[in-house]
């Protein structure tokens, strides 16, 4: 994430990331992306060869948001 607020659905898990923090998995997966607040999202997605890990990096210090599953 390099700015806004992000709101990412993959599967089940319903997540909110903020500037710098990143979120890698399986595009094969159910997904869905956009802003969790109706801003504006600058975000850099990156497509590799490896898709079968589902990691989600987050600040382990920021309380979660309302309605996010961490």
């Amino acid at each position: 994430m390099l700015g806004g607020r992000l709101r990412l659905v993959i599967g089940e898990r319903d997540l909110t990331l903020a500037p710098g923090e990143a979120a890698e998995f399986d595009t094969s997966l159910p997904h869905w992306l956009g802003s969790a607040d109706g801003g504006v999202v600058e975000l850099l997605i990156l497509f590799g060869l490896q898709g079968v890990r589902a990691h989600v990096r987050t600040d382990p210090h920021r309380p979660p948001q309302a309605g996010s599953r961490r």
